[in-house]
C-alpha cells in the first residue's frame, strides 16, 4: 500500500514538472529562451517605435528630446507612451499557447495582429506580434521575430503584466489619432494675451479680455465694459489643462462637416498668449435621435455631455460639456455689478 501512493505521488511530480515545461517553453527547444524573452531592460534608451496592424493602419512614435511625437508631427500623450513603455519593459509569459489551440492562434497572429517594433538610435533591438486576449481576457497572445533574421519564432505565448489584469492589446493600438496629446488650451501660469468668445445666437453676451499693461480689461465690439478683475482672474484660471476626448474618425469626418457647413455655431472660442499664437474652438451642439428624451421624459434635441469642435487647425473633434462649461461664461459674469 505505501509502494502504491509513493509511486502515485512519484507520478504527479512528474506530471506537474512536465506540465510546467510544457506551458513555458518553446516548441523548437524546450531550454530555448529567446522565443520568450520579450522583455526590453533599458527601456529609457528606446527612441523610436513602430506599430503597424494588418488593416494598413500605423504610427510612429519617436522621442525628441524628453517630448514623443506622432509621425514626426504632433506631441504624443504623455500618459499613452508611458503606459506602453512601462508595458514593453514590464511583459511576463504567463503560458505557452496549448497544442490544441497552437494553429489557430499562429494563423491568426499572423493575419490578423500588430506588428510592435522598437528601436535604439535607428538600430531594431525588439520586435513582435500582438495578437488578441485569451479566453479569460487576462492575458494576450503574443509571438516574437527575431530582429536579426526577421524570421518568427515557431511559439507564440500567453503574456501579461504582473498586477495588471486586462489584456494588453490596446496599448499597441497604430491609430495615430489615439497617440495624439489632444490639449487644446493649456495654460498652468496663466500665461494669456486675450480671450475672445462669441455667442453666434447671443451676441449680447459675447466679450473679449485682453491684457493691457498688468491688468486685463473686458471689452465688447472694441469698447472697454467695466468689469470684475476677481472674476476675471478666475475666469483665466480654468484654460489651465482643456482636452478634446478624441478625434472625430477619418471615415465620417467629412460627412459631418457637410452636416454642419450651413449650421450656426453655437460659440466660437479663441485664446491668444503672450508670443502671439492663436489656438481656436469653433462649436456645435451635437443633434439627440429622433424621440430622445431626458430622465423625467422631456424631449431631448442636443447631447447633454458632448458637442462637436472644429479645431486643430481644422479638424473634427468631440468634446466635453463638464470640461468646457467653466470657460463658456457671459459678458454678464464678468462685468462689474452696480447692484453691489
Amino acid at each position: 500500500m505505501k509502494k502504491q501512493i509513493i509511486s502515485v505521488i512519484t507520478l504527479l511530480i512528474v506530471l506537474i514538472i512536465a506540465g510546467y515545461y510544457f506551458f513555458n517553453a518553446s516548441d523548437d527547444h524546450l531550454s530555448d529562451l529567446n522565443a520568450r524573452n520579450f522583455k526590453i531592460e533599458e527601456i529609457e534608451k528606446v527612441d523610436k517605435i513602430f506599430l503597424a496592424d494588418s488593416k494598413g493602419h500605423q504610427v510612429t512614435l519617436t522621442k525628441d528630446g524628453t517630448v514623443w511625437r506622432v509621425n514626426g508631427e504632433y506631441t504624443a500623450r504623455t500618459k499613452r507612451i508611458e503606459n506602453l513603455l512601462i508595458t514593453a519593459q514590464n511583459l511576463e509569459v504567463k503560458q505557452r499557447v496549448p497544442k490544441s489551440k497552437l494553429e489557430t492562434i499562429i494563423k491568426t497572429l499572423i493575419t490578423k495582429n500588430i506588428k510592435a517594433e522598437f528601436y535604439q538610435n535607428n538600430e531594431l533591438i525588439k520586435t513582435y506580434f500582438v495578437g488578441n486576449a485569451d479566453g479569460n481576457t487576462t492575458g494576450t497572445y503574443m509571438l516574437l521575430i527575431d530582429e536579426k533574421s526577421g524570421e518568427n519564432y515557431a511559439t507564440p505565448f500567453t503574456t501579461h503584466l504582473l498586477g495588471f489584469e486586462g489584456y494588453l492589446t490596446p496599448r499597441y493600438e497604430p491609430d495615430p489619432k489615439t497617440w495624439r496629446d489632444l490639449k487644446l488650451f493649456y495654460f498652468p501660469k496663466n500665461a494669456i494675451a486675450s480671450v475672445k468668445l462669441n455667442y453666434p445666437e447671443n451676441p449680447s453676451e459675447s466679450f473679449e479680455v485682453k491684457l493691457k499693461e498688468t491688468d486685463y480689461k473686458l471689452y465688447q465690439n472694441g469698447k472697454v465694459i467695466p468689469s470684475n478683475p476677481i472674476e476675471i482672474k478666475k475666469y483665466l484660471l480654468n484654460f489651465k489643462s482643456i482636452s478634446a476626448e478624441r478625434l472625430v474618425s477619418d471615415e465620417t469626418k467629412d460627412s459631418l462637416f457637410t452636416n454642419l457647413e450651413n449650421r450656426k455655431p453655437w460659440f466660437t472660442l479663441s485664446v491668444t498668449n503672450l508670443i502671439g499664437k492663436t489656438t481656436s474652438v469653433k462649436a456645435y451642439r451635437k443633434p439627440m435621435p429622433p424621440g430622445s428624451k431626458n430622465a423625467i421624459g422631456m424631449p431631448l434635441l442636443f447631447d447633454p455631455d458632448r458637442f462637436y469642435g472644429v479645431c486643430f487647425d481644422n479638424e473634427m473633434a468631440i468634446l466635453q460639456h463638464f470640461v468646457f462649461d467653466p470657460l463658456l461664461v457671459k459678458k454678464s459674469d464678468l462685468e462689474w455689478n452696480t447692484d453691489i
